[in-house]
């Protein structure tokens, strides 16, 4: 697993549980990061955030294809 830049990783030992932030971006992947502990680290659960689809956005299917500029010109318009 590539660790990126921000990401928030927790120890999954319960006498640890120490928490860990990303502040440079791995380069190279590693199947099982681990804590200092010698536990395995997960990533924290981050609740996700919803948002309203334009009407350009919906009829396109959610970012499959990219809408044509005129279509989005129109929609600033309105």
């Amino acid at each position: 697993m590539i660790m990126r830049k921000g990401q928030r990783y927790r120890c999954q030992n319960p006498n640890c549980r120490d928490e860990i932030e990303v502040i440079n971006n791995s380069g190279e992947e590693d199947s099982n990061p681990r804590c200092h502990c010698g536990a395995k680290v997960k990533k924290v659960y981050s609740k996700p955030v919803f948002r309203e689809l334009s009407e350009v956005e919906a009829i396109a299917g959610v970012g499959d294809i990219t809408p044509p500029n005129s279509a989005l010109a129109s929609q600033n318009r309105e």
